[in-house]
């Protein structure tokens, strides 16, 4: 039994991975895509809203749903690379840009995607600076592995926290009247005193 689940554990990874492999030229498509969908140009803006700079944009593309993701998490903390992790492995050993803004549609991925090409590339000099804008326990992770693997990181929390504010619909000046409210009934002990 333990075998039959770790061979088929294995054909898992091995199908995610070559469906993570991409076809001949799709590399240079994924890094600088000038057709990034919204929720990346979002995270773009935030970064150039906090007074960040890049030169280069690398993308991580991901699944609509939680499962794939997942399963391509997992392959990247095993080891394996991918397309956008090879590209920032290959950006960080080049050293000649001096930001790099890595986005994608899911943060779980994109900070996966990260960690497995600081990993990689482990501990070298360089003078490329990788930006992230991701969700805040997302970005003090990288921090972390950042810091102790000697890579430049710069990292935002995002989205920034919504203020909800309440609007009065109602017309100025016309608010309904008070309604008086009948008296609480009230106990039988209090109705007794009441009585002479």
């Amino acid at each position: 039994m333990k075998k039959m689940v770790f061979l088929l554990s294995t054909a898992i990874v091995i199908v995610s991975a070559a469906c993570m492999t991409p076809p001949p030229g799709a590399r240079d498509h994924m890094v600088s895509d000038p057709q990034i969908i919204q929720e990346e140009s979002e995270q773009l803006q935030a970064l150039l809203d906090a007074g960040k700079s890049f030169s280069r944009v690398v993308t991580v593309p991901a699944a609509n749903n939680m499962l794939s993701n997942g399963v391509f998490i997992g392959v990247l903390m095993m080891g394996s690379g991918s397309t956008p992790a090879d590209s920032l492995l290959d950006i960080l050993r080049e050293g000649k840009e001096q930001a790099v803004a890595v986005v994608g549609k899911s943060n779980a991925l994109t900070t996966a995607t990260i960690k497995a090409a600081i990993r990689q590339f482990g501990g070298k000099p360089t003078a490329t600076t990788l930006l992230f804008a991701g969700e805040s326990s997302s970005v003090e992770e990288l921090q972390k592995l950042a810091e102790k693997a000697g890579v430049p990181f710069d990292g935002i929390a995002f989205p920034q926290p919504q203020v909800i504010q309440v609007i009065d619909s109602s017309p100025q000046g016309q608010n309904p009247p008070p309604q008086e409210k009948d008296p609480p009934p009230q106990k039988e002990e209090e109705q007794k005193k009441d009585l002479p």
